[in-house]
């Protein structure tokens, strides 16, 4: 007995060698089909050990039938061989090629006869006495086996399959012999052994855990015998959740109707995607713009469909490419803790005979980069890509190289992303306009981006006729629309809607009215290629109405999403909703396009629309989140309609599901979930449920975590639990309680906070966290007076994405530290919106010296002036009339002096007046003159006005009066924008003279 059990554990440990062997073998021959590298370690860590758990019977079985074989038992086995021969032949003669027993029944007496033969004679004659020989003949025979398993008739006859297993598995185990007479066979048959025992109870929790990871299912699936195998069985073990929630899925699918057939027809046609880096569509000539930016753009319009109401899935670069890419909501996905290993458009194609290329700048990944580990690394899954800063001369001649040197043998997928309209924007000597400062370096540079446009519709038209192009953005651009600038902030039309323009043969020119959304590109493009959808996709096939232009009944659908925001569109109608706080606001943007003016006479549409909101947030993480009830999906996202929902779960029987409940009442901070916060306080069972609870009732401000006397936080009950939090042992809770405890004041947990800064948000953190926590863990901060974190605030100064609050934390701190190194920041500052911030911080810090006036000088001359410059300024102590300034400390309705200027050129005047309201102009209520002479001034702000002056000497005689006072002026010479800094060169990809 002991001998039969080493030989089974030799055979399973020879077993475990084959898996392993396929797993390389799959993940060399198949890598452009994995979207990660990890996913094999899936594959060797959860599916090996099914299949070893699985294939102990026939292990047993293997030994069994060496035994008869040893014995010289020829007639055994030959019986043995000729049942499974019937069986086999059964099986695979079971269909229409063999419906007449006439033909089935002689082919399965033939097959039988031939096994049973075969084995009698393999029986007699085997050289049981040389087991290399035997091991290597039984290799060969598993190899041959598996090969055929794996290419002949694929996907045909699985009793054929199935015998194929069986013989590549029995014959495989044949090279056990060459082991099992040395002690080491000894060794691996005990530890395979082991190992078997291990995967038979690790069997369920692997075949859960890779529920989820349909792409390695799928791919090992077609690919791999065994490890597919494998992945059916864990199906059948752990199945997948449902892919839809029926509820869900109905106002989800009504909202956006299926194609009821194939609308487009592109096969075997090369598919060229053009996206622009921060376009707003209503900057394009053919959107109604009035300056002529786009003449590309607006040609390939009026050749093919363009689509007016078109929006990104979130205004960030990284989310909305991967969208793009992916055909679903990234953002939130990322945001529940789903990986970024989704497939892509490219990799699609690429298993249906595309051949893909792709170029873009780093830019695309460098918003939350740390999220978007396995898209950068596989370069989102094309196969040729230039990845690098690229000017326009060098993106068109490494175009133009790869088109040149690509075969002809494929359809081709090209991509290419410009970068050009991206701040900081600049001015092409190519492309004047003029105009306003701001909009005339955008529209420059959008314009400098439709002539690259323009070259690759030639290059690609010259060589390859007959493509579809494909021309839109990844998100659109503020420009002081709602008080902001730049993207990433709010989901208002500017920032979200981009221009979508399709051209493609035998496609009808026209014009789509109804909201679209660039994640409906991919499912447009399968649809088109007549390739089956994947289940997961969330975008909708736009064929209909490209052929159509309008279907009855259909108002369209779009879906736009931040941190803070999120937005529904509907035929004309537009629901801003701030998530956090529950707070939405309908649009009307066919009456109200700048959407300034919400409607306030239709509830019920607010109510469906808030609906349909819900819907298609319940709908995110269905599959990549399984496991977590629909409205801790929604609050994890920082959906604050969902505390109602969440509240209920803590009284939940699974644990899990309590812990997440407070969790997600610790973030947000619903003032509505405090009965159920303090009831878990005191009953729940579970330490953990009860330690976020209190954590929650204490950033609430509840009686519960403070005394009753009013004093510092922590003398209520939940406030001493959250002190034996911040002891505690768990880094997450120990940072929540004290950012609980420093919200309400207490400072006890500065120093956790301080190292939570140190290990996320300064530069190359170990562990990057989250915008909202930083900002968080800023303010708090500022509350507890935390001075010691002051030079970790400093070295964050670099990020852009945390700025903003760094620098209102320093200036509310107070600490003279920061004052060289905020000086350093404002005098290379090249986000407008952030000089003001600054130079307020800097003044709370006490900045008075020639540094800080030539910064504040500078951003008072550049071509979009930053009129608070000349407050702080004044409060400064900074204008004097050597410099060009004057102040004074109460309004005068009369001023005159004559002030120095420095340098030579055009210069500008900017007036501090004090009154709320200045809208002064040509007749207003201001009168200025300079050397006797009069000039006409505009209102920059409510107080400050501004007059241009062409000509200026250096030294100005200045007079002016005004009703309500003057309290400041300043001329200051006119200035260029800050540069950017130069390109960083980056070439992550083939050289442009290869082409694989």
């Amino acid at each position: 007995m002991k001998r039969v059990a080493l030989d089974v554990g030799g055979v399973l440990a020879a077993l475990l060698v084959l898996l392993l062997l396929e797993a390389i073998v799959v993940g060399a021959s198949f890598r452009s089909e994995f979207t990660a590298a990890w996913e094999m370690g899936q594959a060797r860590n959860h599916l090996t050990p099914i299949a070893l758990a699985a294939m102990i019977p026939l292990a047993l079985a293997a030994v069994a039938l060496g035994g008869l074989v040893a014995a010289r038992r020829a007639s055994v086995v030959a019986g043995i061989a000729a049942l499974a021969a019937v069986a086999l032949g059964l099986g695979v003669t079971n269909g229409r090629h063999f419906a007449s027993w006439a033909v089935r029944a002689p082919f399965v007496v033939v097959l039988a006869a031939a096994a049973a033969l075969a084995a009698f004679v393999a029986t007699k004659r085997l050289p049981l006495d040389r087991p290399w020989r035997l091991g290597v003949v039984g290799g060969v025979v598993a190899s041959v086996a598996w090969l055929a398993d794996g290419h002949v008739l694929p996907r045909l006859y699985p009793a054929f399959h199935a015998g194929l297993a069986v013989i590549t598995v029995l014959a495989w185990s044949a090279t056990w012999l060459v082991l099992r007479p040395s002690p080491v066979g000894t060794l691996l048959s005990r530890a395979a052994l082991a190992l078997a025992a291990f995967s038979i109870v690790w069997t369920p929790h692997a075949s859960r855990a890779v529920a989820g990871s349909d792409n390695l299912r799928r791919v090992l699936l077609e690919h791999a015998p065994l490890l597919g195998r494998a992945v059916r069985l864990a199906s059948e073990i752990a199945p997948p959740p449902p892919l839809e929630d029926e509820a869900a899925e109905a106002m989800v699918t009504a909202a956006t109707p299926a194609a009821p057939s194939r609308s487009l027809d592109w096969s075997g046609r090369d598919i060229v995607l053009v996206t622009i880096d921060a376009l707003r569509a209503d900057h394009v000539s053919s959107y109604g713009y009035a300056r002529k930016t786009t003449p590309n753009i607006d040609a390939l319009a009026s050749r093919g469909v363009r689509f007016t109401h078109a929006y990104c899935p979130t205004p960030h670069t990284s989310y909305s490419v991967a969208s793009l890419m992916t055909g679903k909501y990234v953002r939130p996905l990322l945001t529940m803790g789903a990986s970024d290993d989704a497939e892509t458009w490219p990799l699609y194609l690429r298993r249906y005979g595309y051949r893909t290329a792709a170029f873009y700048p780093p830019a695309v990944f460098f918003i939350d980069e740390h999220k978007f580990r396995t898209m950068q690394s596989t370069g989102l899954g094309f196969e040729y890509r230039k990845e690098e800063f690229a000017g326009e001369d060098l993106r068109r001649s490494q175009v133009e190289r790869y088109l040149q040197l690509a075969p002809r043998d494929k359809p081709l997928f090209l991509w290419v992303h410009l970068f050009e309209p991206h701040e900081p924007y600049e001015k092409h000597e190519r492309f004047p306009f003029t105009g306003d400062e701001t909009s005339d370096a955008y529209d420059s540079e959008i314009a400098a981006a439709d002539a690259l446009v323009g070259d690759i519709e030639r290059l690609v038209t010259a060589r390859r006729p007959g493509a579809v192009f494909i021309v839109s953005a990844d998100h659109g651009e503020e420009l002081g629309d709602h008080g902001g600038r730049y993207h990433g902030t709010t989901v208002y039309e500017e920032q979200v809607r981009v221009p979508l323009v399709v051209v493609a043969p035998n496609l009808a020119p026209g014009v789509v009215e109804l909201p679209v959304q660039t994640i409906d590109l991919l499912p447009t493009t399968l649809a088109a290629l007549d390739i089956p959808r994947p289940a997961r996709l969330r975008g909708r096939d736009l064929g209909p109405l490209l052929v159509e232009k309008t279907l009855p009944g259909d108002e369209g659908l779009a879906f736009a999403e931040t941190d803070e925001h999120t937005l529904v569109a509907r035929g004309s109608d537009r629901l801003v909703c701030a998530r956090k706080i529950g707070a939405c606001s309908l649009y009307d943007v066919a009456k109200d396009p700048t959407e300034h003016a919400p409607v306030t006479d239709r509830p019920a549409r607010v109510a469906e629309l808030r609906k349909l909101t819900a819907a298609i947030e319940r709908e995110n993480g269905k599959v990549e989140a399984a496991g977590l009830p629909e409205a801790l999906r929604r609050g994890l996202q920082g959906d604050r309609d969902a505390a109602e929902d969440v509240a209920p779960l803590f009284d939940d029987a699974r644990t899990d599901i309590r812990r997440a409940a407070a969790r997600c009442a610790f973030r947000l901070r619903a003032p509505e979930m405090t009965p159920q916060l303090r009831r878990a306080l005191v009953h729940d069972e579970d330490a953990e449920v009860r330690e976020w609870s209190a954590l929650a009732l204490v950033r609430l401000g509840d009686p519960l975590g403070v005394p009753e006397d009013g004093g510092a936080a922590g003398g209520g009950a939940a406030g001493t639990l959250a002190q034996k939090v911040l002891a505690g042992s768990d880094v997450t809770r120990r940072t929540a309680a004290a950012l609980a405890l420093a919200e309400q004041g207490d400072p006890r947990g500065e120093r956790v906070l301080f190292e939570r800064w140190e290990s996320g948000f300064v530069p190359n953190a170990p562990s990057p966290g989250e915008v909202d926590e930083a900002r968080e863990i800023a303010a708090a901060f500022v509350t507890i007076r935390a001075r010691a974190a002051v030079p970790s605030l400093v070295r964050s100064l670099e990020d852009v994405r945390l700025r903003p609050f760094v620098v209102n934390a320093l200036g509310a701190l107070g600490d003279a530290r920061a004052r060289d190194p905020l000086l350093a920041v404002i005098r290379t500052e090249r986000y407008v919106h952030m000089r003001a911030p600054e130079a307020r911080a800097l003044l709370a810090l006490g900045a008075h010296g020639e540094s800080f006036r030539e910064a504040l000088a500078r951003f008072a001359a550049v071509p979009e002036p930053t009129a608070d410059v000349l407050s702080v300024a004044r409060e400064a102590s900074l204008l004097r009339p050597e410099v060009g300034g004057i102040a004074f400390a109460t309004p005068r309705s009369s001023v005159s002096a004559t002030l120095r200027v420095a340098g030579e050129g055009p210069a500008r005047l900017l007036v501090l007046v004090a009154r709320e309201r200045a809208d002064a102009g040509s007749g207003g209520p201001l009168e200025a003159r300079i050397d006797g002479l009069p000039v006409t001034t505009s209102a920059a702000t409510t107080d400050v006005l501004v007059a241009e002056l062409p000509v200026l000497g250096t030294e100005a005689r200045l007079a002016l009066e005004h009703p309500d006072g003057v309290l400041a002026a300043w001329i200051v010479r006119r200035a260029p924008e800050i540069p950017p800094p130069p390109p960083r060169a980056w070439d992550a990809g083939a050289s442009s003279d290869e082409v694989p």
